[in-house]
Protein backbone atom coordinates (compact mmCIF):
# COMPACT_ATOMS: atom_id res chain seq x y z
CA UNK A 1 0.00 0.00 0.00
CA UNK A 2 1.29 3.45 -0.87
CA UNK A 3 2.07 5.63 2.11
CA UNK A 4 0.33 8.98 2.51
CA UNK A 5 3.21 11.04 1.18
CA UNK A 6 3.63 8.98 -1.94
CA UNK A 7 -0.14 9.03 -2.46
CA UNK A 8 -0.45 12.77 -2.56
CA UNK A 9 2.71 13.09 -4.66
CA UNK A 10 1.19 10.77 -7.26
CA UNK A 11 -2.34 12.14 -7.05
CA UNK A 12 -1.55 15.53 -8.55
CA UNK A 13 0.38 14.34 -11.63
CA UNK A 14 -2.17 11.62 -12.44
CA UNK A 15 -5.07 14.07 -12.29
CA UNK A 16 -3.27 16.75 -14.30
CA UNK A 17 -2.28 14.25 -17.00
CA UNK A 18 -5.80 12.81 -17.17
CA UNK A 19 -7.49 16.22 -17.40
CA UNK A 20 -4.97 17.57 -19.89
CA UNK A 21 -5.32 14.47 -22.06
CA UNK A 22 -9.12 14.66 -21.99
CA UNK A 23 -9.12 18.23 -23.27
CA UNK A 24 -6.44 17.38 -25.84
CA UNK A 25 -8.49 14.47 -27.17
CA UNK A 26 -11.50 16.77 -27.42
CA UNK A 27 -9.44 19.18 -29.52
CA UNK A 28 -8.04 16.40 -31.72
CA UNK A 29 -11.60 15.20 -32.34
CA UNK A 30 -12.66 18.68 -33.44
CA UNK A 31 -9.84 21.08 -34.34
CA UNK A 32 -12.22 24.03 -33.98
CA UNK A 33 -12.35 23.49 -30.22
CA UNK A 34 -9.50 25.89 -29.44
CA UNK A 35 -10.65 26.48 -25.84
CA UNK A 36 -10.10 22.76 -25.22
CA UNK A 37 -6.53 23.03 -26.56
CA UNK A 38 -5.80 26.00 -24.28
CA UNK A 39 -7.21 24.22 -21.24
CA UNK A 40 -5.18 21.16 -22.13
CA UNK A 41 -2.04 23.31 -22.22
CA UNK A 42 -2.95 24.81 -18.84
CA UNK A 43 -3.08 21.36 -17.25
CA UNK A 44 0.16 20.12 -18.81
CA UNK A 45 2.03 23.29 -17.83
CA UNK A 46 0.69 22.92 -14.29
CA UNK A 47 2.07 19.38 -14.34
CA UNK A 48 5.53 20.67 -15.25
CA UNK A 49 5.46 23.17 -12.39
CA UNK A 50 4.14 20.57 -9.96
CA UNK A 51 6.94 18.13 -10.78
CA UNK A 52 9.54 20.89 -10.47
CA UNK A 53 8.25 21.86 -7.01
CA UNK A 54 8.22 18.26 -5.83
CA UNK A 55 11.91 17.85 -6.81
CA UNK A 56 12.98 20.76 -4.62
CA UNK A 57 14.14 19.97 -1.08
CA UNK A 58 15.95 23.18 -0.24
CA UNK A 59 15.80 26.57 -1.89
CA UNK A 60 15.17 26.14 -5.64
CA UNK A 61 18.01 26.84 -8.03
CA UNK A 62 17.49 29.71 -10.51
CA UNK A 63 16.76 27.27 -13.36
CA UNK A 64 14.21 25.35 -11.27
CA UNK A 65 12.61 28.58 -10.08
CA UNK A 66 12.37 29.74 -13.69
CA UNK A 67 10.57 26.51 -14.63
CA UNK A 68 8.18 26.90 -11.70
CA UNK A 69 7.38 30.54 -12.52
CA UNK A 70 6.98 29.83 -16.25
CA UNK A 71 4.58 27.02 -15.40
CA UNK A 72 2.70 29.26 -12.96
CA UNK A 73 2.22 32.25 -15.23
CA UNK A 74 1.90 30.46 -18.60
CA UNK A 75 -0.39 27.77 -17.21
CA UNK A 76 -2.73 30.31 -15.64
CA UNK A 77 -2.57 32.43 -18.78
CA UNK A 78 -3.84 29.45 -20.79
CA UNK A 79 -6.47 28.75 -18.12
CA UNK A 80 -7.87 32.30 -18.31
CA UNK A 81 -7.60 32.30 -22.11
CA UNK A 82 -9.35 28.95 -22.35
CA UNK A 83 -12.15 30.05 -20.01
CA UNK A 84 -12.64 33.42 -21.72
CA UNK A 85 -12.75 31.86 -25.20
CA UNK A 86 -15.02 29.03 -24.05
CA UNK A 87 -17.52 31.54 -22.70
CA UNK A 88 -17.14 34.03 -25.55
CA UNK A 89 -15.50 36.79 -23.50
CA UNK A 90 -12.49 38.99 -24.23
CA UNK A 91 -9.27 38.07 -22.49
CA UNK A 92 -8.87 40.34 -19.42
CA UNK A 93 -5.34 41.35 -20.32
CA UNK A 94 -5.04 44.34 -17.97
CA UNK A 95 -6.25 42.50 -14.87
CA UNK A 96 -4.20 39.43 -15.65
CA UNK A 97 -1.14 41.48 -16.59
CA UNK A 98 -1.30 43.45 -13.33
CA UNK A 99 -1.59 40.22 -11.32
CA UNK A 100 1.46 38.76 -13.12
CA UNK A 101 3.49 41.95 -12.57
CA UNK A 102 2.70 42.18 -8.86
CA UNK A 103 3.30 38.47 -8.19
CA UNK A 104 6.50 38.51 -10.24
CA UNK A 105 7.91 41.47 -8.29
CA UNK A 106 7.14 39.85 -4.93
CA UNK A 107 8.58 36.48 -5.96
CA UNK A 108 11.74 38.09 -7.33
CA UNK A 109 12.18 40.13 -4.16
CA UNK A 110 11.69 37.04 -1.98
CA UNK A 111 14.25 35.12 -4.03
CA UNK A 112 17.05 37.71 -3.87
CA UNK A 113 16.51 39.06 -0.35
CA UNK A 114 17.23 35.95 1.64
CA UNK A 115 15.09 33.18 3.11
CA UNK A 116 11.63 34.64 2.52
CA UNK A 117 9.69 31.56 1.56
CA UNK A 118 6.57 32.92 3.30
CA UNK A 119 6.50 35.89 0.92
CA UNK A 120 6.99 33.72 -2.15
CA UNK A 121 4.25 31.38 -0.94
CA UNK A 122 1.89 34.30 -0.33
CA UNK A 123 2.67 35.80 -3.76
CA UNK A 124 2.08 32.55 -5.64
CA UNK A 125 -1.08 31.71 -3.68
CA UNK A 126 -2.36 35.27 -3.98
CA UNK A 127 -1.82 35.16 -7.72
CA UNK A 128 -3.91 31.97 -8.01
CA UNK A 129 -6.64 33.65 -5.95
CA UNK A 130 -6.76 36.56 -8.39
CA UNK A 131 -6.83 34.20 -11.39
CA UNK A 132 -9.69 32.19 -9.86
CA UNK A 133 -11.65 35.39 -9.22
CA UNK A 134 -11.00 36.57 -12.80
CA UNK A 135 -12.29 33.25 -14.16
CA UNK A 136 -15.27 33.39 -11.80
CA UNK A 137 -16.16 36.88 -13.06
CA UNK A 138 -15.76 35.84 -16.71
CA UNK A 139 -18.06 32.86 -16.29
CA UNK A 140 -20.62 34.73 -14.20
CA UNK A 141 -20.94 37.58 -16.70
CA UNK A 142 -21.33 35.14 -19.60
CA UNK A 143 -23.62 32.66 -17.82
CA UNK A 144 -26.34 31.26 -20.05
CA UNK A 145 -26.80 27.77 -18.64
CA UNK A 146 -27.05 26.16 -15.20
CA UNK A 147 -23.65 24.56 -15.57
CA UNK A 148 -22.17 28.06 -15.89
CA UNK A 149 -23.20 28.89 -12.32
CA UNK A 150 -21.53 25.67 -11.17
CA UNK A 151 -18.30 26.58 -12.95
CA UNK A 152 -18.33 30.09 -11.46
CA UNK A 153 -18.99 28.66 -7.99
CA UNK A 154 -16.07 26.25 -8.30
CA UNK A 155 -13.67 29.09 -9.10
CA UNK A 156 -15.04 31.18 -6.24
CA UNK A 157 -14.82 28.32 -3.73
CA UNK A 158 -11.23 27.61 -4.77
CA UNK A 159 -10.34 31.28 -4.30
CA UNK A 160 -11.85 31.27 -0.79
CA UNK A 161 -10.07 28.04 0.14
CA UNK A 162 -6.75 29.43 -1.09
CA UNK A 163 -7.18 32.60 0.96
CA UNK A 164 -7.95 30.45 3.99
CA UNK A 165 -4.81 28.41 3.31
CA UNK A 166 -2.67 31.56 3.14
CA UNK A 167 -4.04 32.74 6.48
CA UNK A 168 -3.54 29.35 8.15
CA UNK A 169 0.04 29.05 6.93
CA UNK A 170 0.92 32.58 8.04
CA UNK A 171 -0.63 32.02 11.49
CA UNK A 172 1.06 28.66 11.98
CA UNK A 173 4.12 28.16 14.17
CA UNK A 174 6.24 26.44 11.51
CA UNK A 175 9.36 28.05 10.16
CA UNK A 176 8.45 29.66 6.83
CA UNK A 177 11.92 30.83 5.91
CA UNK A 178 12.77 27.70 3.89
CA UNK A 179 10.92 25.67 1.29
CA UNK A 180 12.08 22.36 2.79
CA UNK A 181 10.41 23.07 6.12
CA UNK A 182 7.08 23.80 4.46
CA UNK A 183 7.38 20.74 2.22
CA UNK A 184 7.80 18.49 5.23
CA UNK A 185 4.93 20.09 7.15
CA UNK A 186 1.33 18.90 7.16
CA UNK A 187 0.37 21.88 5.00
CA UNK A 188 2.12 20.54 1.89
CA UNK A 189 0.13 17.31 1.41
CA UNK A 190 -3.16 18.99 2.32
CA UNK A 191 -2.45 21.80 -0.15
CA UNK A 192 -1.51 19.43 -2.95
CA UNK A 193 -4.54 17.23 -2.27
CA UNK A 194 -6.82 20.25 -2.29
CA UNK A 195 -5.31 21.44 -5.56
CA UNK A 196 -5.71 17.98 -7.06
CA UNK A 197 -9.37 17.86 -6.06
CA UNK A 198 -9.88 21.33 -7.51
CA UNK A 199 -8.21 20.21 -10.74
CA UNK A 200 -10.72 17.35 -10.98
CA UNK A 201 -13.75 19.50 -10.21
CA UNK A 202 -12.87 22.41 -12.46
CA UNK A 203 -11.85 20.00 -15.22
CA UNK A 204 -15.18 18.21 -15.03
CA UNK A 205 -17.08 21.51 -14.86
CA UNK A 206 -15.27 23.00 -17.84
CA UNK A 207 -15.59 19.74 -19.76
CA UNK A 208 -19.33 19.77 -19.04
CA UNK A 209 -19.56 23.38 -20.22
CA UNK A 210 -17.64 22.50 -23.37
CA UNK A 211 -20.05 19.61 -23.96
CA UNK A 212 -23.01 21.98 -23.51
CA UNK A 213 -21.44 24.32 -26.06
CA UNK A 214 -21.07 21.47 -28.55
CA UNK A 215 -24.67 20.37 -28.02
CA UNK A 216 -25.88 23.94 -28.51
CA UNK A 217 -23.87 24.23 -31.72
CA UNK A 218 -25.27 20.94 -33.01
CA UNK A 219 -28.78 22.10 -32.13
CA UNK A 220 -28.14 25.37 -33.93
CA UNK A 221 -26.93 23.52 -37.01
CA UNK A 222 -29.98 21.27 -36.93
CA UNK A 223 -32.38 24.22 -36.65
CA UNK A 224 -30.90 26.76 -39.04
CA UNK A 225 -30.48 27.09 -42.75
CA UNK A 226 -26.70 26.90 -43.39
CA UNK A 227 -26.72 29.57 -46.09
CA UNK A 228 -28.84 32.35 -44.61
CA UNK A 229 -28.66 31.53 -40.91
CA UNK A 230 -32.44 31.70 -40.61
CA UNK A 231 -34.49 28.95 -39.04
CA UNK A 232 -35.35 25.99 -41.25
CA UNK A 233 -38.92 24.76 -41.72
CA UNK A 234 -38.83 22.21 -38.93
CA UNK A 235 -37.46 24.67 -36.38
CA UNK A 236 -39.88 27.36 -37.56
CA UNK A 237 -42.89 25.16 -36.87
CA UNK A 238 -41.59 24.36 -33.37
CA UNK A 239 -40.79 28.01 -32.56
CA UNK A 240 -44.08 29.17 -34.06
CA UNK A 241 -46.07 27.15 -31.53
CA UNK A 242 -44.06 28.65 -28.67
CA UNK A 243 -44.51 32.20 -29.98
CA UNK A 244 -48.24 31.73 -30.48
CA UNK A 245 -48.60 30.41 -26.93
CA UNK A 246 -46.65 33.36 -25.55
CA UNK A 247 -48.74 35.85 -27.55
CA UNK A 248 -52.13 34.31 -26.61
CA UNK A 249 -54.86 35.48 -26.38
CA UNK A 250 -53.62 37.92 -29.05
CA UNK A 251 -53.38 36.60 -32.62
CA UNK A 252 -50.21 36.27 -34.65
CA UNK A 253 -49.56 37.09 -38.28
CA UNK A 254 -48.13 34.62 -40.82
CA UNK A 255 -46.35 35.88 -43.94
CA UNK A 256 -44.97 33.81 -46.79
CA UNK A 257 -42.80 35.27 -49.55
CA UNK A 258 -41.20 33.89 -52.66
CA UNK A 259 -38.52 35.72 -54.66
CA UNK A 260 -39.74 36.47 -58.17
CA UNK A 261 -37.86 34.98 -61.16
CA UNK A 262 -35.06 33.69 -58.94
CA UNK A 263 -33.99 31.16 -61.56
CA UNK A 264 -33.09 34.09 -63.80
CA UNK A 265 -30.70 35.36 -61.13
CA UNK A 266 -28.82 32.05 -61.11
CA UNK A 267 -28.87 31.76 -64.90
CA UNK A 268 -27.72 35.35 -65.50
CA UNK A 269 -25.32 35.93 -62.62
CA UNK A 270 -24.31 32.45 -61.44
CA UNK A 271 -25.12 30.46 -58.35
CA UNK A 272 -22.65 32.37 -56.19
CA UNK A 273 -24.57 35.56 -56.90
CA UNK A 274 -27.78 33.65 -56.27
CA UNK A 275 -26.50 32.68 -52.81
CA UNK A 276 -25.57 36.30 -52.10
CA UNK A 277 -29.06 37.37 -53.14
CA UNK A 278 -30.65 34.84 -50.77
CA UNK A 279 -28.47 36.04 -47.89
CA UNK A 280 -29.25 39.70 -48.62
CA UNK A 281 -32.96 38.88 -48.82
CA UNK A 282 -32.80 37.08 -45.47
CA UNK A 283 -31.02 40.01 -43.80
CA UNK A 284 -33.64 42.39 -45.20
CA UNK A 285 -36.42 40.32 -43.68
CA UNK A 286 -34.68 40.40 -40.30
CA UNK A 287 -34.11 44.15 -40.47
CA UNK A 288 -37.66 45.00 -41.47
CA UNK A 289 -39.52 42.82 -38.96
CA UNK A 290 -39.89 43.24 -35.17
CA UNK A 291 -37.23 41.74 -32.89
CA UNK A 292 -39.80 39.28 -31.56
CA UNK A 293 -40.70 38.02 -35.04
CA UNK A 294 -39.55 34.62 -36.31
CA UNK A 295 -37.96 34.51 -39.76
CA UNK A 296 -37.29 31.26 -41.59
CA UNK A 297 -36.23 29.89 -44.95
CA UNK A 298 -38.63 27.15 -45.96
CA UNK A 299 -36.55 26.04 -48.92
CA UNK A 300 -35.21 27.37 -52.20
CA UNK A 301 -36.30 31.01 -52.55
CA UNK A 302 -39.30 30.66 -50.24
CA UNK A 303 -39.29 32.39 -46.83
CA UNK A 304 -41.76 32.99 -44.03
CA UNK A 305 -42.25 35.34 -41.09
CA UNK A 306 -44.37 35.01 -37.95
CA UNK A 307 -45.23 38.21 -36.09
CA UNK A 308 -46.80 38.22 -32.62
CA UNK A 309 -49.61 40.41 -31.31
CA UNK A 310 -51.11 41.73 -34.55
CA UNK A 311 -54.52 42.32 -36.06
CA UNK A 312 -55.68 42.16 -39.67
CA UNK A 313 -54.49 45.65 -40.49
CA UNK A 314 -51.06 45.47 -38.87
CA UNK A 315 -50.18 42.17 -40.52
CA UNK A 316 -51.34 43.54 -43.87
CA UNK A 317 -49.14 46.61 -43.34
CA UNK A 318 -46.20 44.42 -42.34
CA UNK A 319 -46.51 42.31 -45.48
CA UNK A 320 -46.87 45.42 -47.64
CA UNK A 321 -43.86 46.99 -45.94
CA UNK A 322 -41.75 43.91 -46.60
CA UNK A 323 -42.74 43.88 -50.26
CA UNK A 324 -41.62 47.50 -50.57
CA UNK A 325 -38.40 46.89 -48.61
CA UNK A 326 -37.46 44.01 -50.92
CA UNK A 327 -38.21 46.16 -53.96
CA UNK A 328 -35.75 48.77 -52.69
CA UNK A 329 -33.05 46.20 -51.97
CA UNK A 330 -29.99 46.59 -54.21
CA UNK A 331 -27.27 43.93 -54.24
CA UNK A 332 -23.84 44.89 -55.61
CA UNK A 333 -22.55 42.79 -58.52
CA UNK A 334 -19.45 42.90 -60.70
CA UNK A 335 -21.42 44.74 -63.39
CA UNK A 336 -23.65 46.96 -61.27
CA UNK A 337 -26.49 46.28 -58.87
CA UNK A 338 -29.07 43.54 -58.73
CA UNK A 339 -32.65 44.32 -57.74
CA UNK A 340 -35.19 41.83 -56.48
CA UNK A 341 -38.92 41.62 -56.04
CA UNK A 342 -40.99 39.05 -54.18
CA UNK A 343 -44.59 37.88 -54.00
CA UNK A 344 -46.26 37.79 -50.59
CA UNK A 345 -49.14 36.00 -48.93
CA UNK A 346 -50.34 36.52 -45.38
CA UNK A 347 -53.04 35.73 -42.85
CA UNK A 348 -53.97 36.30 -39.24
CA UNK A 349 -53.60 33.30 -36.94
CA UNK A 350 -55.92 33.15 -33.95
CA UNK A 351 -54.75 31.00 -30.99
CA UNK A 352 -57.03 28.11 -31.98
CA UNK A 353 -56.17 28.08 -35.70
CA UNK A 354 -54.25 25.18 -37.20
CA UNK A 355 -50.74 26.21 -38.26
CA UNK A 356 -50.40 23.64 -41.07
CA UNK A 357 -53.73 24.65 -42.62
CA UNK A 358 -52.73 28.31 -42.39
CA UNK A 359 -49.35 27.65 -44.04
CA UNK A 360 -51.05 25.83 -46.92
CA UNK A 361 -53.54 28.67 -47.32
CA UNK A 362 -50.87 31.38 -47.27
CA UNK A 363 -48.76 29.39 -49.71
CA UNK A 364 -51.73 29.40 -52.08
CA UNK A 365 -51.95 33.18 -51.62
CA UNK A 366 -48.32 33.51 -52.72
CA UNK A 367 -49.03 31.58 -55.92
CA UNK A 368 -52.04 33.83 -56.48
CA UNK A 369 -49.77 36.88 -56.14
CA UNK A 370 -47.39 35.38 -58.70
CA UNK A 371 -50.20 34.59 -61.14
CA UNK A 372 -51.46 38.18 -60.77
CA UNK A 373 -48.16 39.57 -62.03
CA UNK A 374 -45.69 39.06 -59.13
CA UNK A 375 -44.43 41.70 -56.69
CA UNK A 376 -47.89 41.59 -55.11
CA UNK A 377 -49.38 40.99 -51.65
CA UNK A 378 -52.36 38.69 -51.19
CA UNK A 379 -54.32 37.71 -48.08
CA UNK A 380 -55.47 34.17 -47.36
CA UNK A 381 -58.00 33.14 -44.72
CA UNK A 382 -56.33 30.46 -42.54
CA UNK A 383 -59.39 28.70 -41.13
CA UNK A 384 -60.41 25.31 -42.50
CA UNK A 385 -63.72 26.67 -43.67
CA UNK A 386 -62.06 29.43 -45.67
CA UNK A 387 -58.97 27.49 -46.83
CA UNK A 388 -57.81 28.83 -50.13
CA UNK A 389 -59.88 32.03 -49.93
CA UNK A 390 -57.66 34.79 -51.26
CA UNK A 391 -58.11 38.54 -50.96
CA UNK A 392 -56.39 41.03 -53.24
CA UNK A 393 -54.51 43.81 -51.48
Amino acid sequence: MLNATLSYELLGPVILVAAGSAFLLLFLHDRKQLPALRLSGAYFLSLAGYLAVMQVDGEPQPATLAVILASLFCGHFLLVWGVSSLFGRDFPRWRFGFAVLLAGILILYASVSGPLFWLRFAAVSGFTVVVNLICCALVWKARSHRVDMIVASVFLIQAVLTVNRIVQVQLSEIDLTAHSVFKNSHFAPSMQTENAIFAIVIGLALFARNSVTLVMKLKHLAETDPLTGLLNRRAFEARAQALRSAAAPLPTGLIFCDIDHFKRVNDSHGHEMGDRALIAFARQLERETPDTAICARLGGEEFCVLVAGVNDETIRLQATHLRSAVEWLQIPTSTGRLGLTASFGYCRLDPGDDLQAAMASVDAAVYKAKSDGRNQVREAAPSAGNSGLVHIV
